[in-house]
């Protein structure tokens, strides 16, 4: 059992030792056949083709969205702003000496 342990780390020992080649050195060049031929835009499938993505779908404003766009009408005043537009103001004081 010992000689078979002793062989099985020999041998793994052995195979460590050799430098694998760089995928580019051991196919330097192009492998395959090259058919000739023309490519013609008669061959493209135009009818079958899109060039645009399809529209995402709309969403519609939030309520919160639409009333903060819309601009205040001038003759519609808040009861606040009558109030404070018809108050006299107050004089500054004078300044100590």
């Amino acid at each position: 059992m010992k000689r078979a342990v002793i062989l099985a780390i020999a041998l793994l020992a052995a195979a460590c030792t050799e430098e694998a080649t760089a995928p580019a050195e051991q196919q330097a060049t192009a492998a395959g056949e090259v058919l000739g031929g023309e490519i013609s835009d008669a061959m493209i499938p135009l009818e079958q083709l899109k060039s645009q993505a399809p529209l995402a779908p709309r969403q519609a404003p939030s309520a919160r969205d639409v009333d903060g766009e819309q601009p205040e009408v001038a003759g519609e005043a808040s009861p606040q702003s009558e109030e404070a537009e018809t108050a006299p103001a107050d004089p500054a004081p004078a300044p100590a000496e």
